[in-house]
């Protein structure tokens, strides 16, 4: 096995110009078990389009790259109701293996199940990839005892593996108070982006992003509604995996009634050096049909605050010096 020098080497999110040379990686890990092949129809069906796959289903996916060669894998999905997050698609080329880079993939997953705040991690191997399994026991990944058929043309069986999650440190959190109550979040950064997770009126909230703030993915749970939406953060959205057309183009998502609501557009914006934009964004509300698109206007009034024209009125924000809003308007006022 020729050794591959591992100087150069760039851990990025996937793009779907990765493809082939992603389907490359695991066509030769496949090839070193005698019966796997790819079925890109069936369960091999996200490699074509690996960065729109992940997006519509609501993980994250990365991949090591060097000169334009595709060396290594790993992706997530999303955190499910439980608060288990699955580590998907763990592939590292022969020639880098030995040497520490398959770790540091799984330790990107962690870290990024943390930061969402999920409980546990599990994954799903071939038991024909005994070397893995080594490695995930080393990680402390327990075998479970469960498997599973796949009925794929590999005749493959899977072994389930878990982990539990370590809490991660949160960057900050929030409280303020206004006409629905108490709105309290709390911030955690995640290694390429980070995450709002909060509480308004009974219902709970997860506003994910990248590192530059382009919406990942929003959910809100409460007695009534149940609403996740997914985004590639370039314009396109997935409800149930599935495209809506209606919120193609917006640029941000936040809630109806939270201070939360403005929080990504501002912290967008506050990154570049405009003095503001018209800004498309889904919000999600506490009503079946509660997903919809509309257009604020962000001016910039200083240099931490905003005057925001909306649907529901006009009003002004100051941007607290930890990443979080302060108070918003007359109706919402920060008190931690």
């Amino acid at each position: 096995m020729e050794r591959i020098p591992i100087t150069g080497v760039e851990l990025r999110p996937i793009r779907d110009a990765d493809a082939d040379g992603l389907i490359r990686l695991v066509a030769e890990a496949y090839d070193e078990h005698p019966g796997c092949v790819l079925d890109l129809p069936g369960v091999d069906d996200d490699l074509p389009t690996p960065e729109t796959t992940a997006a519509a289903r609501g993980g994250r996916w990365w991949v090591l790259e060097r000169d334009g060669e595709i060396l290594g894998s790993i992706g997530t999905g999303a955190v499910d109701e439980a608060g288990v997050l699955e580590l998907k698609r763990c592939y590292l080329a022969a020639g880098l293996r030995g040497r520490g880079l398959a770790t540091r993939l799984i330790k990107r997953v962690e870290a990024h199940a943390a930061g969402l705040g999920a409980e546990a991690i599990e994954l799903w191997s071939d038991t024909r990839f005994t070397a893995a399994h080594h490695r995930y026991e080393a990680l402390g990944y327990q075998r479970t005892g469960e498997q599973r058929d796949l009925h794929d043309p590999s005749e493959t069986t899977e072994y389930r593996f878990v982990k539990t999650v370590d809490d991660a440190e949160v960057a900050c959190t929030a409280t303020w108070d206004g006409p629905h109550g108490s709105d309290r979040a709390a911030l955690a950064l995640l290694p390429d982006g980070a995450v709002v997770r909060g509480e308004v009126g009974g219902m709970r909230y997860d506003l994910e992003v990248d590192a530059a703030w382009r919406p990942r993915l929003a959910r809100l749970r409460g007695v009534r509604v149940q609403h996740t939406i997914t985004s590639d953060g370039a314009g396109r959205w997935w409800q149930d995996g599935l495209p809506v057309a209606d919120l193609a183009g917006c640029t941000d998502a936040g809630l109806a009634d939270s201070p939360a609501a403005v929080l990504l557009p501002t912290r967008r914006l506050g990154l570049g050096t405009g003095e503001g934009a018209a800004v498309r964004i889904v919000t999600l509300g506490d009503a079946p049909d509660g997903v919809r698109a509309t257009t604020r206007h962000y001016h910039r009034s200083g240099a931490r605050s905003w005057r925001i024209d909306s649907p529901e009125g006009v009003f002004d924000i100051e941007a607290a010096e930890d990443q979080l809003p302060g108070d918003l308007g007359d109706d919402w006022r920060r008190r931690d």
